[in-house]
């Protein structure tokens, strides 16, 4: 298995490393009194160990609009690392990305459901929480901490957490407050003014949850069930996209399924907008940092979470991409706008409907191939 063949590149890693420390006290001083910190652009940002040769590049994997970007530049200019941001449009694309090797790749953003095959396989590596300033996780928000997609947090650690919701504005009449009620009135009185996210997780997930199934149901009979819904209400949605904000914004749709930040955001500019977490439930994610296995700065990776992690750098990152964080110490850094907004940061009882999105739910074949029939059906 790959973790094996991580464990003996560990012990191979660690042994080179030794006889670096060996020859390094074996050679003679340079005498000039030069301090080869500042010669070197090292930072002791590398960690308790001391000063550490971060080189000057990162390479970060995300999503797009999530990170604040003075707060990436207050890096660089701390440490001299330049970021590179490279942005990608689903969890499969980066995974594939990944897969192949030599990616590149220094910190990565998966959501949570991708997690445990991604470690299973060797893809990502055992965080250092030394080299990280040992954050302490204990006080953090237990929906999101020591879960089953990575019990202790071995691997991961939260960066934004948020809901899949219905959105919906003036011109769709009554409120739109659970998915049975928005799938029933998108093929009456909503038809053609509903959008469904092309993603088979939240789609067939809060179809489950409308006809009473489990959001993350992989049983061929509920399933079925779920398909032929589906195929019958798609001669009716405006579009299967991802793209939810501007059929909103122009009026194509009255109502759409959405993530957290593009409820924030049409909301926020739209007022007369409502962004609801539905009566019956569904889905609750979660994106985390992560190191690559195979990541070609890790020292200047270790040093960017130690970074990212202090409180008033995550809250610039909440306040820029408006998804909520799971660190308690974050939410008093935050502006009133964005810590007492109830689509960011929804109060317990909305919370107490949803449920995590799972690995097997993301894996199943089952689901992915009832998902390409059903976009492939007129």
């Amino acid at each position: 298995m790959s973790n094996n063949k991580g464990g003996i590149g560990r012990v191979w890693l660690a042994l080179v490393l030794c006889l670096g420390m060996l020859l390094a006290a074996c050679a003679p001083d340079s005498g000039d009194g030069s301090d080869t910190t500042e010669a070197t652009g090292t930072t002791a940002m590398g960690g308790a160990g001391g000063p550490a040769d971060l080189g000057d590049t990162l390479v970060i994997a995300t999503w797009p609009n999530y990170h604040d970007q003075a707060t990436i530049d207050a890096f660089t200019e701390q440490t001299g690392v330049a970021v590179s941001i490279n942005v990608y449009g689903s969890t499969e694309e980066m995974e594939a990305l990944l897969r192949a090797g030599d990616s590149g790749i220094d910190i990565l953003m998966p959501t949570h459901y991708a997690v445990p095959a991604w470690t299973e396989d060797g893809l990502l590596q055992e965080l250092d929480y030394e080299a990280m300033g040992n954050p302490d996780l204990s006080d953090w928000n237990e929906l999101f901490i020591d879960q089953d997609f990575d019990p202790g947090n071995v691997y991961t650690i939260p960066k934004n957490w948020g809901t899949t919701g219905i959105i919906y504005g003036p011109d769709a009449g009554d409120p739109v407050t659970s998915w049975a009620d928005f799938f029933a009135r998108a093929s009456t009185d909503l038809d053609q003014r509903t959008l469904i996210v092309d993603h088979q997780i939240s789609t067939i997930g809060s179809a489950a949850v409308s006809m009473g199934y489990d959001l993350n149901t992989t049983d061929p009979d509920e399933l079925a069930d779920i398909e032929a819904m589906l195929t019958e209400l798609k001669p009716h949605v405006w579009a299967i996209s991802s793209d939810v904000q501007p059929p909103l914004r122009n009026g194509d749709t009255w109502a759409s399924m959405a993530w957290t930040g593009d409820g924030v955001q049409v909301v926020r500019d739209n007022p007369d907008y409502v962004y609801v977490i539905p009566d019956d439930g569904g889905e609750l994610w979660v994106d985390n940092w992560s190191i690559a296995a195979d990541a070609p700065h890790p020292q200047a990776a270790y040093a960017f979470m130690e970074f990212i992690l202090r409180p008033e750098n995550s809250a610039a990152d909440t306040e820029f991409s408006l998804f909520p964080h799971a660190n308690p110490d974050v939410t008093p850094l935050l502006s009133d706008e964005v810590a007492n907004n109830p689509v960011i940061y929804p109060d317990q009882e909305a919370i107490s409907r949803m449920t995590l999105s799972s690995a097997d739910a993301y894996n199943s074949e089952e689901r992915a191939e009832m998902w390409a029939r059903v976009k492939a059906s007129s």
